[in-house]
């Protein structure tokens, strides 16, 4: 562990990943939902991610939101340097990074004019709870000197009860690393392949705890620098929402809902016997910590704002109803069935199959998806939150509108992503400024986007050529219907042009409206 790095893992670089939770289009919308006035976004804004890691969500956001001025902050200088190599090479006059620490931005470490009056966004995602007492106490601090009143913060964090089990799993995992000193990623496999030993061999804490060993499987197949970072950190400590609530209002932030839409609502998430419950307690703060023993909370994503208000319900409404909506996979993927901690929601035909009609075929506003004939039966609630689990399941977002500019910087960006397609399968990521966030795709729909954005034809036989070449130089196979893989180039060609036959008519339309091509 390097002595500059505080506890923290950094000798491996973090995945390329990209967060919805983190666009300001997605966290106003999740403000607007449970009726808390959001930071404006139809005007000039600035942004701040604390712990930005490789800067591809920073980056993406910077692309598609250009009246936005964003700061990406973060220790580790191989994570900025390529965060700012991947700026300069798509043009983003708008993204800043900056290699500090927390204690160094407390201090005033930024630029003035990079703070400007002050930051309308600050978000962290999977930080607060991997670093030190200290440099918690940093952020706040950060918090304090930088957001604006009115401004949002997004805070993402290991959660208890639900870590409670495996608390002594990583505790180990620490001390196995700490006594065999190795690059952190073989530190983590020789880490589990012991433990995996020690639960073969019958040890009684996995008897007692069979979350545990139910979680050494899924570690498994996991991407070690995920792993190294989420389990190889000395100051890796779940927190209860009590705790980080009580730290965020020394900078007079106040809770105002989760960014997981259907965690906001009871009937969704709560089981009916607990609710009861629930509705005794007067103290937000207590309730919340209960919300988390019924659902047994492993990770929460907490929106607060400095200067909490909340909107009178028409006014709510009013705004709700002016947001555009699309879809972002295709007609035949978006379905009635959603996703909700309870298990599975399913919802009225007549309500639902209108509305993803009407979002697949161009992107009406609330208000205008209410005035369908089809809708007359169903109140504006309803109807409301059925997109907004849409939204929850990634099958639909709100518009971002971007400028020209906008297009074309998210264009530039995505060509110089496409080329590190092609060398490095670790990128899933592309920009999408119609909705304004990061869109992921398997493995063959990146190669198909990386050959479109760097000037193939669409054409399936020479851009299934290009495919093939391009999957076989990364290691890759296609595989056949039986599930046999393939690697052998002339039979991948072939196989890998049929499967782009079907996959085109069904990806392009997405791909178009969204603004990737």
């Amino acid at each position: 562990m390097s002595a500059w790095s505080d506890g923290y893992n950094a000798d491996i670089a973090y995945t390329h990943g990209a967060y919805r939770e983190l666009s300001p289009g997605y966290l106003s919308y999740v403000c607007l939902l449970n009726g808390v006035r959001p930071p404006r976004t139809d005007r000039p804004f600035r942004y701040c991610e604390l712990g930005c890691g490789q800067g591809m969500t920073l980056n993406i956001l910077a692309a598609t939101h250009p009246h936005g001025r964003f700061t990406g902050i973060d220790f580790n200088p191989l994570h900025v340097a390529g965060a700012r190599r991947l700026a300069e090479e798509a043009e983003l006059a708008n993204v800043a990074f900056h290699e500090r620490s927390f204690q160094e931005v407390a201090a005033g470490g930024l630029p003035a004019e990079e703070v400007g009056e002050g930051f309308d966004f600050v978000v962290l995602h999977g930080v607060y709870s991997w670093v030190s007492p200290e440099n918690r106490q940093a952020v706040v601090d950060i918090l304090e000197k930088t957001l604006k009143p009115g401004g949002l913060v997004f805070v993402s964090y290991n959660a208890m009860p639900g870590w409670a089990p495996l608390l002594p799993l990583q505790k180990l995992m620490l001390a196995h690393a700490a006594a065999n000193p190795a690059r952190s990623d073989r530190q983590f496999d020789a880490a589990l392949g012991f433990i995996n030993r020690l639960s073969e061999a019958g040890a009684g804490y996995f008897a007692a705890n069979p979350t545990a060993g139910q979680h050494l499987a899924t570690m498994a197949g996991q991407d070690r620098r995920y792993l190294t970072h989420e389990y190889l950190n000395t100051h890796w400590e779940p927190l209860g929402h009590a705790q980080v609530a009580q730290d965020l209002a020394r900078a007079k932030l106040g809770y105002a809902c989760s960014a997981n839409i259907p965690h906001n609502f009871d009937e969704l998430s709560v089981r009916p016997d607990l609710r009861p419950l629930l509705a005794e307690i007067a103290d937000p703060t207590l309730a919340e910590t209960v919300r988390d023993f019924a659902m047994n909370q492993v990770f929460r994503r907490d929106i607060f704002v400095r200067g909490l208000d909340r909107l009178p319900a028409a006014e709510t409404a009013g705004e709700l109803r002016r947001l555009r909506f699309t879809l972002t996979v295709p007609r035949e993927k978006a379905g009635l069935a959603v996703p909700v901690p309870l298990g599975e929601l399913r919802h009225d035909p007549g309500l639902g199959l209108p509305i993803l009609d009407a979002l697949a075929a161009g992107t009406p506003t609330l208000g205008e998806i209410e005035a369908l004939p089809e809708m007359a039966r169903h109140d504006f609630g309803t109807i409301s939150r059925f997109v907004a689990l849409l939204a929850s399941a990634n099958q639909a977002h709100p518009l971002a509108q971007p400028a020209e500019e906008g297009r074309r910087a998210a264009g530039r960006l995505n060509r110089a992503i496409a080329r590190r397609m092609l060398v490095d399968e670790s990128l899933v990521f592309l920009a999408a400024p119609t909705v304004g966030l990061g869109v992921g795709a398997d493995v063959l729909e990146r190669l198909v986007l990386a050959g479109l954005l760097t000037g193939q034809p669409m054409d399936v036989q020479p851009l299934g050529g290009f495919v093939a070449d391009a999957l076989r130089a990364l290691g890759g196979a296609v595989f056949a219907e039986d599930g046999s893989p393939i690697s052998d180039p002339e039979a991948m060609r072939p196989l890998v042009a049929t499967k782009l036959a079907a996959l085109l008519p069904q990806k392009l339309p997405l791909w178009q409206r969204l603004g990737l091509l």
